[in-house]
């Protein structure tokens, strides 16, 4: 059941708005646990920052051998590096192996995706160099995808390869990679391979976890170093991609996934429930909060637990130990309380659920993405709107924001000046030139002047 407490309760404000401290929280029960299985697995009982600088140390001497070594040793996958990058044939192969309705639910998706996306590219002005001052956006040229797998290949999400990689192709990104843990047998599932075939993806390499961040950073001679890495991750991979930063861009470091319903009582309470709980399934540490004004709480917490309780067993546990664990229920006195809670908070998903959307959109300032009414529920983001589902988490929506066509782009300034344009500010440009101690700087400038250029 979710845990309700009082809208002044100082164990909610703990965890509103404190981003760092929720995710050193993360990081420091992995780091416990991980020490055990480096241990039984490397010898060693290394941290996780320890253990990433080693892969990464290995992975750039040696390449596709030291990804097939700790794939192997991670995941028991049994590669050689020969086996490591998936052919044009099995990808394709896969897609017409898929039955035709999941083919036109990925075709559908793509379609829906890169409509939206084509809607956020940036226009530059003054390119033609017909102004004094211009900008121009020019796409990354190779990007890389990570997307999980979940335990021995147990949840293909050929969602995720749709949403952070059509973007990029919406872009003009020239290479498309995608990194995603093999199967036990050494294969991917022919789901997650079928949305690359309907995405444009073509280079898919068999790495999970550390491992596969290192390769995407490092380039390993199979695979060639990306430019960016975007994708969710277990906190290993988003350490891992904490640690690639520099050497490659990152979009985010993503936690796990959050959402933050606010109900006036005006939508089925079944329906509420159900979006709570669509993303308590992903993970044990998702957070799911209730901000009610409604006088029909007690419904919805009843069908939650109704509901976790109908779940095939393996969901369930994952669901049920979200909710119990980490789910908060806050009854608020009005608006102006859940506009408050909202904005503290900075949820990757924020639905608003209630009769009234437009008294409230304007106010809430801090959310990943924002479903309004009740047919957008958070899962039809996940899957088909259009917007990319991998969004800033643990409060992060306060400074980021989630992938977009836009995330893929650089921008490059033009400064086409002519004589008139430069007279009209050079005396002013060595004033401060001068100001700041830059004896070269001011030369450069009046130089032009002195010359009698001008």
């Amino acid at each position: 059941m979710l845990h309700t407490m009082a809208h002044d309760d100082p164990r909610l404000h703990e965890r509103l708005g404190n981003a760092h401290s929720r995710f050193q929280v993360l990081v420091n029960e992995a780091n416990e646990k991980a020490k055990g299985f480096y241990e039984s697995v490397l010898g060693e009982a290394l941290s996780i920052d320890a253990c990433i600088e080693r892969i990464f140390s290995e992975v750039e001497a040696n390449g596709d051998e030291a990804v097939c070594k700790y794939a192997n040793l991670f995941d028991k996958s049994n590669l050689k590096p020969e086996q490591l990058l998936v052919t044009a044939e099995e990808i394709e192969t896969a897609w017409n192996s898929c039955d035709s309705e999941l083919q036109k639910a990925l075709i559908t998706a793509v379609e829906q995706v890169s409509a939206y996306q084509k809607r956020l590219l940036l226009k530059g002005f003054g390119e033609d160099l017909n102004e004094s001052l211009g900008v121009r956006w020019l796409p990354l040229q190779r990007v890389g995808a990570y997307v999980p797998g979940g335990a021995g290949g147990s949840l293909p999400l050929c969602s995720t390869v749709i949403m952070n990689l059509v973007p990029a192709e919406v872009a003009g990104v020239e290479e498309l990679v995608l990194c995603t843990p093999a199967r036990a047998d050494g294969s991917i599932a022919p789901e997650l391979l079928a949305a690359c075939y309907a995405a444009g993806v073509k280079t898919v390499y068999k790495a999970g976890g550390i491992q596969a961040i290192a390769a995407m950073a490092c380039g390993t001679g199979q695979l060639n170093q990306v430019d960016k890495i975007v994708g969710p991750g277990n906190i290993f991979v988003t350490l891992a991609k904490r640690y690639a930063y520099g050497r490659v861009d990152i979009d985010m470091l993503a936690g796990p996934s959050e959402v933050l319903v606010i109900s006036d009582g005006s939508v089925d309470p079944q329906w509420v429930a159900a979006d709570l709980i669509s993303q308590a399934e992903h993970d044990q540490l998702a957070m799911c909060v209730l901000l009610s004004t409604g006088d029909n709480d007690h419904e919805i917490l009843k069908s939650v637990e109704e509901q976790i309780n109908a779940l095939p067993d393996e969901r369930r546990k994952v669901a049920a130990a979200s909710i119990y664990n980490l789910g908060i229920h806050v009854p608020c006195p009005d608006i102006d309380t859940v506009v408050d809670i909202a904005n503290k908070f900075a949820s990757e998903h924020l639905e608003l659920l209630v009769s009234n959307p437009q008294e409230i959109l304007p106010r809430i300032k801090n959310a990943g993405a924002i479903f309004v009414g009740p047919w957008s529920p958070e899962p039809i983001g996940d899957y088909i709107a259009g917007p990319s589902h991998t969004l800033p988490t643990g409060g992060t929506a306060r400074m980021w924001s989630g992938i977009g066509a836009d995330t893929f782009l650089r921008r490059s300034s033009i400064i086409n000046y002519s004589r008139d344009d430069f007279n009209a500010v050079a005396e002013q440009a060595v004033k401060l030139a001068e100001a700041e101690g830059l004896s070269a700087h001011a030369r450069s400038i009046s130089i032009r002047l002195d010359n009698g250029q001008n």
